[in-house]
């Protein structure tokens, strides 16, 4: 079929909510933008240029929207110029390495179970022939104090979140049809190129930026692999689908529509299955209600059929090309066929095609500088705490006093940001005292040499900061600076003292 091709770049955040969002005022966002929504905000642009009371009679409405000469597929993320497909239910990786960049991934649809399988938690994939990239897209969680909404339920319940895909996300979707001058109807409502999508666009959601690609003459959505050796045939969901039953009903068994659709023998079960169900919903503006909720399977499903069942090549075809099920216009029924025949493929990592953050004024850069500062300082004193918590100390430590003498002098350290009054100190023992920082042991070495050595060295970043990121926000990152090193030098000494002194009265 042609296709016209778009790209989505979120100029805010963007909230579709699915149907299961848990607290009945909140809501959480799909990981993608569903081809009803998209289709809901050109339909708008329509009416603003052919207005009518009775859009369902306008045969040009009709076909572009309605009677699925048209449809709208789902926009998925946009990583690396290419629109991502979701993670097939299949895959699955070992537990200890579901996060970890070149990991093996096995596809169970094709190859045995591993000894601890975890299937990786991100939703969609870019497939290659051996490799894999693997991607969520980013989230933006709001809270927000409900004042006079008279949609809101719930006397006292003021406050309600709303967990949106971020702002700066890119995603790619798809308009399919076989009537070229259809798409070039569609690639026109495209204009203005900042359009709404969504719920909530007061409160600051929902405006994206569209741009249009070049017309495609034949389209695919994904490139099929060879042939699995054993000539089962691989049935992967690429969207949502909706089924209907032998007797019509939605949401009824699983196994038989599905044969049912795709053509196949009655009676035939698929030899291996990995699939869930999930609510999915809508919104219907002419009535401005919504729409029955009814179960999906849920895109990334995956259906292993042996040669025996019969899969006609054709039909299968015709499958992938049209879609299946119910609501093919919005974006449902997306199918594919021996997508991912490869017993294990590697996780690969990616380059980011997020939109380059904005020039900040000067005060708003100071202002994004002195927010990473204070965050920086939160997290040194979360780490602080654990350095501390990390310096063995043996039992035959130094008196109390001897012990309290070196807070003060941290303490006038910290006071006039000058570190060598903790080396002043030192220096001054006496022969008795001396000995007991000598004898006494922390982090496996001398006391005495401990705290020379963290006065040298104001080492903070291997003693408490470690190997972490420094925290950024947006794109003005923190600095550990002399001032940081020297008063976090300071009270990782205090610190140990402070430790000492509880042992010794233990």
């Amino acid at each position: 079929m042609k296709a016209l091709t778009y790209h989505l770049r979120l100029l805010e955040p963007v909230l579709v909510a699915q149907a299961e969002s848990g607290e009945e005022n909140s809501a959480i966002s799909l990981p993608f933008i569903p081809g009803s929504a998209l289709r809901g905000a050109l339909i708008a642009r329509y009416l603003r240029d052919h207005y009518t009371d009775d859009l369902a009679g306008d045969d040009t409405a009709r076909r572009l929207f309605f009677d699925g000469s048209v449809c709208y597929l789902n926009a998925y993320p946009w990583i690396e110029h290419y629109r991502l497909l979701p993670k097939p239910m299949s895959w699955f990786t070992e537990k200890i390495h579901v996060d970890t960049e070149g990991a093996e991934i096995w596809d169970l649809a094709v190859n045995p179970e591993p000894e601890q399988p975890k299937s990786p938690k991100e939703e969609f994939c870019k497939l290659t022939e051996r490799d894999t990239i693997l991607y969520s897209p980013s989230r933006q969680v709001n809270v927000h104090i409900a004042l006079q909404d008279p949609n809101r339920r719930g006397a006292e319940n003021t406050v309600y979140r709303y967990d949106a895909l971020a702002e700066g996300e890119v995603f790619a979707g798809v308009v399919l049809a076989e009537d070229e001058a259809d798409l070039k109807t569609i690639q026109f409502l495209f204009k203005p190129d900042e359009i709404h999508i969504g719920r909530a666009h007061t409160a600051g959601y929902g405006r994206v930026k569209i741009v249009a690609q070049p017309i495609i003459p034949s389209w695919d959505e994904y490139t099929p692999g060879e042939d699995p050796e054993n000539g089962k045939t691989i049935v992967t969901f690429l969207s949502d689908i909706i089924l209907r039953g032998k007797n019509g009903q939605l949401g009824g068994g699983v196994f038989p529509a599905v044969a049912q659709v795709l053509g196949l023998p009655e009676g035939i079960k698929p030899e291996n299955v990995y699939f869930r169900l999930r609510l999915v919903a809508g919104f219907n503006r002419k009535w401005s209600l919504p729409l029955v909720q009814t179960w999906a399977i849920e895109a990334g499903s995956t259906f292993v059929y042996k040669t025996e069942a019969g899969a006609d090549p054709e039909v299968l075809h015709a499958r992938v090309e049209k879609g299946i099920g119910e609501r093919r216009v919005e974006g449902f029924g997306r199918v594919a066929i021996n997508w991912q025949t490869q017993p294990e493929v590697k996780r690969t990592g990616y380059r980011s095609d997020l939109v380059s953050p904005p020039t900040l004024s000067p005060a708003s850069k100071e202002l994004a500088g002195e927010m990473a500062k204070r965050r920086l300082r939160i997290l040194l004193d979360s780490k602080l705490v654990a350095a501390v918590n990390g310096v063995g100390l043996n039992e035959n430590l130094p008196q109390n006093a001897q012990l309290s003498r070196v807070r003060n002098a941290v303490q006038q350290a910290l006071l006039k940001k000058n570190i060598s009054l903790i080396s002043d100190h030192l220096n001054n023992l006496k022969k008795v005292a001396r000995n007991q920082f000598e004898t006494a042991r922390a982090a496996n070495i001398p006391m005495l040499n401990w705290i020379t050595e963290r006065v040298e060295k104001q080492d903070v970043l291997e003693q408490i900061w470690r190997s972490d990121p420094m925290p950024a926000v947006a794109g003005e990152t923190a600095l550990l600076t002399d001032d940081l090193k020297i008063e976090y030098t300071a009270r990782l000494i205090d610190g140990v003292m402070k430790k000492a002194i509880r042992q010794n009265q233990q």
